[in-house]
């Protein structure tokens, strides 16, 4: 990701990258930060969260899925279980070699979320979990966003996006970082520093589903073991077939209604 507007988190990665081991589930959660502060997880509820990524973009019928900021690869860790072929992408060198020795039957390169290195429509499902708040602006979001649903198989293809920090909640969220889960002290994700978050509202996904032909649906986070759950939401961005089809077949069959 580009290190745009003072954002540092390529930093924080290439060094979390350089640090880990690769090892199980365990240690790849420890090594894209899912280990401790506001980014804990229990692996119990990191596998839940892999199942209602499974379920919510239909993995049992697809035959790939791609995962957009990978990291070490934590979640690929349970979902190669399945009887699909999984790709990972992230910006992080580091971390895409950990991925690499950690999981050899999965495919993990090094790459930009704004510039995939795949093919059109090449995936039946692609998601993007914990990632989308270090982008640096909404800017790149969008243009993560645009070549996330070039390589979907048009029509067909799914895309999920978890994690997202809800501008509705902003205020809130960012009050009980700073007075609760850092005491007020050396608090380093404010909006104006270098390690800040971006913040979505729901309108920035439903106005770029709209003008792909795509539905926009959101559910709440649900994941009792991490502490920012309350403050986000996610999205499944699917292929309207109304709007690709014409919906034809319908509408004859209400003429001869």
């Amino acid at each position: 990701m580009e290190a745009a507007n003072g954002n540092k988190w390529l930093e924080v990665w290439t060094r979390k990258g350089r640090e880990a081991e690769a090892g199980g589930l365990a240690s790849l959660m420890r090594a894209d930060g899912f280990d401790a502060g506001t980014g804990s997880m229990t692996e119990d509820d990191w596998l839940r969260q892999a199942e209602r990524i499974a379920v919510r973009l239909d993995l049992a019928r697809a035959r790939n899925v791609l995962e957009v900021g990978c990291g070490a690869g934590a979640m690929l860790w349970p979902l190669r279980d399945l009887p699909l072929a999984c790709y990972g992408v992230d910006y992080s060198e580091t971390l895409v070699d950990v991925a690499c020795r950690a999981m050899p039957d999965i495919t993990v390169q090094t790459a930009e979320a704004a510039a995939l290195p795949f093919p059109d429509a090449t995936f039946e499902a692609v998601f993007s979990h914990g990632v989308f708040f270090y982008f640096p602006d909404l800017d790149y979001a969008a243009r993560a966003l645009a070549e996330i649903t070039r390589v979907l198989i048009p029509g067909k293809g799914r895309a999920l996006i978890l994690d997202l920090p809800d501008m509705a909640l902003r205020d809130a969220c960012e009050r009980f970082r700073r007075e609760v889960a850092y005491g007020g002290k050396d608090y380093p994700t404010e909006q104006e520093g270098p390690y800040r978050h971006t913040y979505y509202p729901r309108s920035f996904f439903t106005n770029f589903a709209a003008g792909r032909g795509m539905q926009a649906e959101f559910f709440d986070q649900d994941i009792a073991s991490y502490p920012m759950s309350p403050y986000r939401y996610n999205v499944l961005l699917r292929f309207d077939h109304c709007r690709v089809s014409g919906c034809t077949e319908g509408a004859s069959h209400a003429a001869g209604d």
